[in-house]
């Protein structure tokens, strides 16, 4: 971890405050009502030796977090410390470790505006602290985060929490915030015949993951251990976390249901700084939430069990293009619009792929995958549709452009063994659900395809067709989860991530988004992911969670009255301003 992004806390106290505060706006010096967080000026913020004492009960892993930038400025320029952060910047495993980075570069800093803390501008410019927590806890027990959950609802601080800060809109940093780092919690443990904490039968075999765990460090272990689970397409983020608690979205969705249909029990940290354990068989509420109710929301589960899913046999189509934009589009178009087809080559209806499509300004490229499960070589059926779309491509003038190769794998833990990082960057996102039955007509695919696709796009922008749906996805349909029930008619899921230049610290699509007409095409509609959310959403609560928003509403204020864990567009979030900071209703 970087010196300037990780201090100890003995060594720092004041000078880091008073860095802070030369470029803090003043605020109010009196004591704030329970309405408002508490905030360095005023006089409930902990005292010097407030903050030590809680040091002590933690074990001295109390430490002051400074933006990464902060070691390319001012007093605190340290030249090797300044060139590490800028060769590594863009490095996600680097990001992931440090407490005081998000993998999305622009929820690092407040406003609109320029970035705080640009590692790239002069030595003389000022670093602000922006939305970095100003404290963090680096937990290495349990004990630890209880006592930090009990000392911030003592204090009424802002509370976030970071593994890996991958999480959209900037979730795990605020303001004047105290951090619980679950990076270093990295129990994987796999167990036959689980039988659940007061259950009386096994569920079968199931793999514990700590809140720290990663996708890489989890593939490894299926590879070792004979398992698979469902998993995003990015190996730095955190699995245990916000995204089985958002639903968990993965290649195998459509094989085994959403990351949290497979959830079966967690050990949870309440707001209150109790460890509860949450499952079928007690506190069924607060399982029936964090299986698909948002993370950051309803407590810090320090574990988490899910089924271990059998590492079944399998084939893979791999599409990969390269050529300008135009030709880049065409080509998704036609791989988006062939795939309803090779599914239904499939009778299981497991079938599941994506198409990766990224704009530069130069060259831009496309990466697919098609994961057809649980056979040993393609179904005629399926070979038959590919070859349909290799010969349209190739008549199409494009057979220069792209390669296709089929890859037979003994087991899939090995193809997913294979993920790679997303770069970290600045990024506006968001994201729209349609329904297996308009998507699979050749009128909605195209319209879908053509909507997307002519929207306005700049250098770095990615579109990323997710298809899934159907098969278990949807036969998992009469389970009690916090999951919007529209999941279970979901046949694609369409994202659009612009890229925000190292400079800026823009949040929004603004006027030319490329959302509101992508949410028009099917109508109604399904929603949206929320684990892949435009801060500009309309009706966000039904866009996410549909008619379990109310059921939501009230499992959070029987587990969370006071609003300690609140994330933006997370449930209880609409009481709160932008910030969480104070609230307005």
């Amino acid at each position: 971890m970087s010196r300037s992004a990780m201090q100890p806390f003995a060594m720092v106290s004041l000078l880091l405050l008073s860095l802070f505060l030369a470029f803090k706006p003043t605020l109010s010096a009196s004591t704030p009502s329970r309405q408002c967080r508490c905030r360095p000026n005023d006089r409930c913020w902990p005292s010097e030796q407030d903050w030590n004492a809680f040091n002590r009960s933690i074990n001295g892993n109390l430490i002051h977090l400074r933006p990464v930038g902060a070691a390319c400025h001012g007093t605190e320029y340290d030249a090797a410390e300044c060139a590490d952060a800028q060769a590594n910047t863009m490095n996600s495993y680097w990001r992931a470790a440090e407490p005081g980075a998000l993998q999305t570069t622009n929820w690092e800093s407040t406003g609109e505006g320029a970035t705080d803390c640009d590692i790239n501008t002069p030595r003389n410019t000022p670093c602000r602290q922006g939305r970095i927590p100003l404290y963090a806890v680096l937990a290495e027990t349990t004990e630890e985060i209880q006592t930090a959950v009990r000392f911030a609802k003592r204090r009424n601080l802002r509370v976030v929490i970071k593994n890996t800060g991958h999480g959209g809109l900037g979730v795990s940093a605020a303001p004047d915030s105290l951090q619980i780092n679950t990076g270093r919690f990295k129990r994987i443990e796999t167990v036959d015949d689980f039988v659940p904490d007061k259950g009386k039968e096994s569920v079968g075999r199931v793999v514990t993951i700590g809140a720290g765990v990663q996708i890489h460090e989890l593939t490894d272990a299926g590879v070792r251990d004979g398992f698979t689970s469902i998993m995003g397409i990015c190996d730095t983020i955190g699995i245990a976390g916000g995204y089985i608690q958002g639903g968990g979205l993965g290649l195998l969705a459509s094989a085994f249901g959403m990351a949290s249909d497979n959830a079966v029990e967690y050990n949870v940290v309440t707001a209150d700084g109790d460890l509860v354990v949450a499952n079928a068989f007690q506190n069924k509420d607060l399982f029936w939430a964090l299986r698909g109710g948002g993370g950051g929301t309803f407590g810090i589960a320090v574990n988490t069990t899910v089924r271990a899913l059998p590492d079944l046999k399998g084939v893979v189509l791999r599409i990969d293009a390269i050529g300008s934009r135009e030709t880049i589009f065409e080509i998704a178009k036609y791989i988006v619009r062939a795939f309803p087809a090779i599914k239904r080559g499939d009778e299981s209806g497991k079938t599941s792929g994506y198409v990766l499509a990224s704009t530069q300004a130069n060259s831009s490229f496309i990466q697919s995958e098609t994961v057809i499960p649980n056979v040993d070589a393609l179904p005629p059926s399926q070979r038959a549709e590919i070859t349909k779309l290799t010969n349209a491509l190739n008549a199409a003038g494009f057979s220069q452009s792209y390669t296709a190769n089929i890859t037979a794998y003994p087991h899939l833990s090995a193809f997913f063994n294979a993920v790679q990082p997303v770069p970290p960057y600045g990024r506006i996102e968001g994201s729209v659900l349609f329904s297996e039955k308009f998507y699979h007509t050749t009128s909605g695919a195209a319209r879908i395809t053509d909507t997307v696709l002519n929207q306005t796009y700049g250098p770095g922008d990615t579109i990323e067709f997710f298809m899934t749906g159907g098969g278990q996805l949807a036969d998992n349909r009469a389970l009690d989860t916090a999951l919007s029930p529209r999941w279970r008619d979901v046949g694609l899921y369409v994202s659009a991530r612009r890229a925000v230049p190292a400079s800026s610290a823009a949040k929004r699509f603004g006027a030319d988004s490329p959302m509101t007409d992508i949410r028009a095409v099917e109508r109604p509609g399904l929603g949206s992911y929320a684990n892949v959310a435009d801060w500009d959403e309309p009706e966000w609560p039904e866009a996410f969670w549909d008619r379990n928003y109310g059921r939501l509403q009230r499992v959070k204020r029987a587990w969370d009255r006071d609003g300690l864990f609140v994330v933006t567009l997370g449930v209880g979030s609409e009481e709160w301003d932008q910030e969480q900071m104070c609230r307005v209703r």
